[in-house]
């Protein structure tokens, strides 16, 4: 009798262990095409990647910046690779109810004032405008140029041109290049737009001269980078400019400067930004240049992606060598936690040097794996010297089991341990040591 209750105790685990397979290739049939679907759309988005350089043994803010601009060029040109900034992602702005019902109020304004009461668009956008200039880190310069051109284009219907032309000069002295669209503002407005443009373009031009406190915040003017402060910018048309100052350390800062014809300097004192000592506090980067170089990212580099919302960290350290900067990159995948790759470079810190960190990281990512794997080890043999993971082992195995049992109801009870070795990835990921001079 015991006998054969055992022998129907274990009939039934085979059944129950035979039924769980046949419900779990169900499930890997229906979640592996959904899963594909999701890979070509994180293709298409790209991979995020940030990059934090840091300075130590003589080397300035103003020389990790450098490297910095130098970096995120080159990132710029990797294919599937989308920059984060990580001060853009520490200085979040602060977006109130009616500045976001603003931004879309900005679309119907367009229909009406190529179809309706000009008038109205005319008042509304100017409050717009007043809306936006005061609050320029929440603003972006297509909506700032937006309510200008509505509120322009507004007038001229009006025929209020000589205000109209005010309102023309403004947009080209801040966007020099930009194109009329005739497909969203009225077409006999576009003739007097050209007119100012010509006139506009031709005027004046000076120099602007700008600092911060501290020194070394990267410089934007009219969305262009010119590099660590203190700066000088030549060649801009008298009149109002946008600039822009990022800073590790501070908050994120967009200002309007005038640009008179004799020329002008402004200075900008920097609020110390708390968010930051997530990733630039002294204690987050000494825990980060004890973990560059292991083949594993520790939790401190994990927590440098993480809090930027990036998949992949670059992190670097500048050190002062007489005259030049000597630059250690080190690429880390987040999701996978493998060093990817490394570079050392020597550079001076001009634009030529920019311009050697732009190439250090297109090298840096050349033959990188997007996903995050890193290559086996050659094995002289020929035979592997990793087994590939099993069924079970993958992260879309045990997702499919979880979606599965909740949308059938089947309580079934399923788990596994997975262990991570110790000793890291196998010997012979991909690196380079290539110095650039």
């Amino acid at each position: 009798m015991c006998a054969d209750l055992g022998h129907r105790r274990a009939h039934s685990e085979l059944l129950v262990r035979a039924v769980g397979v046949a419900l779990i290739a169900v499930m890997l049939g229906a979640a592996l095409p959904a899963r594909a679907q999701d890979d070509e759309e994180e293709d298409a988005t790209s991979v995020a990647t940030t990059a934090l350089i840091l300075p130590e043994g003589g080397a300035t803010d103003g020389d990790a910046a450098r490297v910095s601009i130098g970096v995120r060029r080159g990132l710029g040109e990797v294919s599937g690779v989308r920059f984060i900034h990580p001060v853009d992602v520490l200085s979040p702005p602060d977006i109130s109810e009616d500045l976001a019902f603003s931004f879309d109020e900005l679309e119907p304004l367009a229909d009406q004032v190529r179809t309706g009461d000009a008038r109205d668009v005319a008042d509304r956008a100017s409050t717009l405008i007043e809306l936006f200039e005061q609050n320029l880190l929440a603003v972006r310069r297509e909506q700032l140029i937006d309510a200008y051109m509505l509120r322009g284009v507004a007038l001229c219907r009006l025929n209020r041109m000589r205000d109209a032309e005010v309102v023309f000069a403004r947009v080209i002295v801040f966007r020099e290049g930009y194109e009329y669209d005739p497909t969203r503002y009225p077409v006999e407005c576009a003739e007097t737009f050209a007119s100012v443009q010509e006139r506009t373009l031709a005027g004046p031009r000076a120099t602007l001269e700008i600092s911060t406190e501290p020194d070394g915040a990267e410089i934007y003017v009219d969305g262009r980078s010119y590099g660590p402060s203190p700066v000088v910018v030549d060649d801009l048309l008298v009149g109002d400019h946008y600039v822009t100052i990022k800073h590790i350390a501070s908050i994120k800062g967009v200002e309007r400067a005038t640009v008179n014809r004799g020329g002008s300097s402004v200075r900008y004192a920097l609020a110390p930004n708390e968010r930051s000592a997530l990733v630039a506090s002294g204690e987050a980067t000494s825990a980060l240049r004890g973990e560059l170089g292991e083949e594993r990212a520790g939790s401190a580099i994990r927590s440098l992606g993480n809090t930027l919302g990036a998949a992949q960290v670059v992190v670097g350290v500048a050190r002062r060598v007489g005259e030049s900067l000597h630059v250690q990159l080190y690429l880390y995948d987040v999701r996978t936690r493998f060093l990817l790759n490394r570079a050392e470079i020597n550079m001076t810190s001009d634009d030529a040097g920019v311009e050697i960190a732009r190439s250090a990281a297109v090298e840096l990512y050349r033959g990188v794996d997007l996903t995050g794997a890193i290559d086996a080890p050659i094995d002289e043999s020929g035979l592997p010297t990793t087994r590939p993971p099993e069924v079970w082992e993958q992260w879309w195995f045990w997702t499919a089991i979880g979606a599965g049992a909740v949308a059938i109801g089947v309580g079934v009870g399923v788990g596994v341990a997975v262990s991570e070795s110790s000793s890291g990835p196998p010997e012979g990921w991909v690196r380079f040591g290539t110095t650039f001079r």
